[in-house]
């Protein structure tokens, strides 16, 4: 299994992320990290099959649209 990493900019779609992740009983860790323009961000690493990987990454990207 590879290591996907979501970004999510802002408290909202961190927990978005998180609950899709759950929902789909991905094992997930979170770190925290200030971007180039000094805000917070949230990088979602998901242990995941390139397929798996792949639908998550579409279901999220419609979730924080």
């Amino acid at each position: 299994m590879d290591m996907k990493v979501f970004l999510a900019r802002n408290p909202k779609q961190l927990d978005l992320c998180l609950k899709l992740l759950y929902s789909e009983k991905v094992t997930f860790s979170v770190k925290i990290r200030e971007s180039a323009k000094k805000k917070i961000e949230y990088e979602i690493g998901a242990e995941a099959t390139e397929l798996k990987a792949a639908e998550l990454e579409d279901k999220y990207r419609i979730l924080i649209s």
